[in-house]
């Protein structure tokens, strides 16, 4: 069986007390297949309780695929993703959410796109289930889903983050660790490695043929959130310039966000008072251009990790 796994997938499960969301996506991926390679699901649970063990024992029992459980005891978006990839011993590493639901074809799509176009880094839509409703409904399925490029399938000169991804590590240099610590709490940690692996000049490909959804928990989508996380997304492109070293890059970022905040704050604050759905747009464009311009750990949102657990907001 190593000798199968190690030509075949492991698909990491990084988990954070979401029962329903981890039994969610688990039952997604039992109805996945990979063109006759040997898969293996890896849960790694990021609770320092290990709220998921038993549930993940009682489940790998009558598992179609073979399903591991891994603690992480502690809390770190990396931590989880690392914690997973030192027991993985698949050639392909497919990443899915606690929060994600894999679609009818999801692996086999990914695979085809990995092998067909030799790429490194291979990705599909995702897309968003909003809780409840809202006038900013239209706006949050926009935000938190991944439409991608307007092409059935090909290689695409851009990046998508990590849940809902595969990547071959044949074709890839990885760094140790995979994703930064440093980034345990604030995320952009898949940002960062994936402009790293992009570097080395390997190919990324994107297909619309599968799909995966993600559930959008209540307490994320509320302007508030979308604030922090806007922020937090407008600090990657110059936070990634800066780890390349790149002054010319952190000044184009800087001087972009600049512009976006000059522009689209005061139209959030006009939209706001005029109550008006529009507001969640200017509001997330705003925040974004501030994050490029205030990119310093210092200003960096602890949304993951340790600062999680303190809030109890998961």
């Amino acid at each position: 069986m190593a000798s199968a796994i190690s030509q075949g997938v492991s698909i990491i499960v990084p988990t954070f007390r979401r029962p329903d969301g981890l039994e969610t996506a688990l039952t997604s991926l039992m109805h996945q297949t990979a063109n006759g390679l040997a898969i293996e699901i890896i849960v790694a649970d990021n609770d320092p309780e290990g709220s998921a063990k038993n549930y993940v024992s009682t489940f790998a029992k009558t598992a179609k695929i073979k399903t591991r459980y891994v603690h992480i005891p502690e809390p770190g978006v990396s931590n989880a993703r690392n914690g997973a990839l030192d027991v993985a011993k698949g050639r392909y590493l497919a990443f899915l959410d606690d929060d994600q639901e894999a679609g009818q074809n999801w692996l086999e799509t990914l695979l085809h796109l990995a092998k067909t176009y030799e790429a490194g880094l291979c990705f599909v839509p995702t897309h968003a289930r909003i809780p409840g409703k809202s006038p900013y409904d239209s706006y949050l399925v926009d935000f938190f889903s991944r439409f991608g490029p307007d092409m059935e399938e090909g290689l695409v000169s851009e990046f998508f983050g990590c849940g809902n991804s595969l990547l071959d590590t044949h074709l890839c240099r990885l760094p140790s660790p995979p994703f930064s610590p440093d980034m345990n709490e604030t995320g952009g940690e898949d940002d960062l490695l994936f402009s790293e692996l992009q570097a080395q000049g390997i190919k990324i490909a994107w297909s619309n043929k599968a799909v995966a959804y993600e559930d959008i928990r209540p307490h994320r989508a509320t302007p508030a959130y979308i604030k922090i996380r806007s922020f937090a997304n407008g600090q990657g492109p110059s936070q990634v310039s800066a780890s390349n070293h790149s002054k010319t890059g952190i000044m184009k970022w800087m001087l972009i966000g600049a512009a976006q905040y000059i522009v689209y704050k005061p139209l959030a604050l006009l939209t706001k008072i005029l109550g008006r759905p529009s507001y969640i747009k200017y509001l997330a464009k705003s925040a974004e251009g501030a994050g490029k311009v205030l990119w310093f750990d210092g200003f960096a949102p602890k949304l993951y990790g340790a600062a999680v657990v303190e809030n109890k907001v998961f």
